[in-house]
């Protein structure tokens, strides 16, 4: 029990936002179980005075209006308590969700997303249980048990003495049973996650299961993973289903020790019947909280588990992070040139970036190219600090990178990836995504037009029925490759930045098409450092400068026309692709 407390003592923030009302409820919940623990005095009173043929009906009303007193004060203690737990529930919601803002690639490279939804769901549903409704049994049941102990010793001592021996019989079952609780719901929780995971990995790869005719296989996975689930929340409720059946059997132990004992004290003379009667109520209302411990306390080392879950997620700490000096620009504060002075990366123990020296200069493009897996992507996600470099530092203009804030850094920045991600919204809304929002939540339609000609894909949008505000489904499924791309690149240049990446953002259109975007690129491309990543030599002879990386290495650079004549990889790459297209 002492563990199952812990989270209420670490979630203290949370709950003194709302401690006034945790503080009223608390007070409804004595109250109401102060005006049920009165009420087997008033039945004591009843009796004896229908035994003595006296005035009786004084007292049952006064048992009818301490029920009813009971009733409201128990109506506003769920009321207040609750609510609480609500607001709290929103508040946790939120501080778990800004977090996982905060977390950097690093931490989604090694954490399946399934998971993280699983902490967003199951386990804060566990914690706010546990700060509703098993603060609120918890409390009254505490309160009961301390009412009810006390009615009992003023009525009979030496009858109270006996009964108390129980409980700690039941302490030691609770015991036992909260440890075998909390090895086995985490049990069932790390299948839950891995059962979240298989589902959202399913529906957002349905294309590629379905491409592979793959469902059988993949049901049968799930299928494995819900048998697992399935008996280890059974195996939960093989320790979990009993506990309420024991303490019942318990309780109906004590009864009969009360009706045995108690009875023939009575017949002894040594107490009234109404005070049997009494002292009878006091067992029974005793009887729920005992009954209703073992769920109570459940809740409580579920809420604790899943409180300890979701710690793990809160303590995670961002590998990137502004550092405590870093400045909070504004773009035009910003230069636009890009500065690499002998970075170096490591990912994993391996080296992927080694001794890159690289100047841009503003309003220059640089082209980007290279075999599979030689470190394109990971250089350009230096500037942005995506990444981090282990050696060497990033400038952006004349400040090192890590000296600015990420969002000034990033504000500044434009990065069209080779798998852009689009979100369940309008096309409208996916471009005007980096634009700052005014107060009344309108989109800047002119500035979304302007981007979505410049990359080339207004006419598409224009053939669609509801044109801009065409709703598109998860991760722009509705879209083709090559409009999603040029949907991503509009969102990009909407932003207007400093810097332009062009991660291979183009891989999934023709090369007439690309031509043409390019083309029209052309006026705007000159008006911010652009770098273009690409694998086509018809897109790189765009750029003012190219450079050629092999293994994490600059091992060739200039102008298109001077890596012909070089005739080294690129010179080659480009016979590959002019070979290529005559077949074609």
């Amino acid at each position: 029990m002492k563990n199952s407390l812990v989270p209420l003592r670490e979630l203290w923030p949370f709950l003194r936002v709302y401690q006034a009302q945790y503080i009223w409820g608390a007070l409804a919940g004595i109250a109401s179980v102060g005006m049920g623990a009165i009420a087997p005095f008033f039945l004591r009173h009843a009796v004896d005075a229908l035994s003595s043929k006296g005035a009786y009906l004084s007292w049952v009303l006064a048992l009818v209006a301490g029920a009813v007193a009971a009733a409201v004060f128990s109506w506003a203690n769920r009321e207040l308590l609750v609510k609480a737990s609500r607001r709290i529930e929103h508040d946790l919601r939120m501080s778990l969700f800004s977090k996982a803002l905060t977390l950097d690639s690093y931490f989604y490279g090694k954490n399946r997303i399934g998971d993280l939804m699983n902490k967003f769901t199951t386990d804060l549903g566990a914690v706010r249980e546990m700060l509703g409704g098993g603060v609120n049994m918890g409390s009254r049941l505490f309160m009961f048990i301390i009412f009810a102990l006390i009615g009992m010793y003023s009525v009979k001592v030496s009858l109270a003495l006996v009964l108390s021996a129980v409980f700690p019989i039941i302490f030691t079952i609770m015991y036992f049973v909260l440890q075998q609780i909390d090895h086995r719901y985490r049990a069932s929780q790390e299948v839950f996650d891995a059962i979240s995971t298989k589902a959202q990995e399913n529906f957002s790869g349905i294309r590629v299961v379905k491409g592979f005719a793959l469902e059988d296989r993949e049901l049968e996975a799930f299928q494995t993973l819900n048998r697992d689930y399935i008996a280890k929340s059974l195996a939960l409720t093989r320790v979990d289903g009993p506990v309420r059946a024991l303490m019942g059997v318990l309780i109906g132990f004590a009864m009969l020790i009360v009706m045995w004992l108690g009875g023939g004290m009575v017949i002894r003379g040594e107490i009234t019947a109404g005070q049997f009667v009494q002292f009878n109520a006091y067992v029974t209302m005793l009887a729920w909280p005992i009954i209703g411990l073992g769920f109570t306390l459940t809740i409580f080392q579920r809420g604790a588990t899943s409180h300890t879950r979701l710690k793990e997620f809160w303590d995670q700490t961002p590998r990137i992070a502004d550092s405590p000096k870093a400045k909070v620009l504004s773009p035009d504060e910003l230069g636009g040139e890009v500065r690499f002075e002998g970075v170096g990366l490591e990912l994993a123990g391996r080296k992927v970036l080694e001794d890159i020296t690289l100047t841009i200069p503003e309003g220059t493009t640089l082209g980007i190219t290279g075999h599979t897996g030689s470190g394109k992507t990971l250089l350009v996600s230096l500037i942005p600090r995506l990444l981090e470099p282990t050696q060497g530092r990033v400038h952006l203009g004349s400040r090192d990178v890590k000296a600015l804030s990420l969002a000034s850094l990033r504000g500044v920045v434009g990065m069209v990836p080779q798998e852009p991600f689009l979100f369940s919204e309008t096309l409208a809304e996916n471009i005007a995504f980096g634009i700052p929002t005014p107060a009344n939540g309108a989109v800047d339609m002119e500035r979304v037009g302007w981007a979505a000609r410049l990359a080339g894909v207004h006419e598409d949008i224009m053939g669609f029925p509801q044109g801009y505000q065409t709703s598109l489904g998860e991760r722009g499924v509705t879209l083709s490759g090559g409009q999603r791309q040029r949907t991503a690149l509009a969102r990009a240049l909407a932003l207007r930045p400093k810097v332009l990446i062009l991660d291979d953002a183009m891989s999934a259109v023709d090369t007439e098409t690309e031509s043409r975007i390019l083309s029209g690129l052309k006026t705007m491309l000159g008006q911010q450092t652009t770098l273009l990543i690409a694998h086509r030599t018809s897109t790189l002879r765009y750029a003012d400068w190219i450079v050629v990386l092999e293994q994490g290495k600059i091992v060739e650079e200039g102008t298109h026309e001077m890596l012909l004549e070089e005739d080294g990889i690129y010179a080659e790459l480009d016979r590959i692709q002019r070979l290529q297209a005559e077949v074609d």
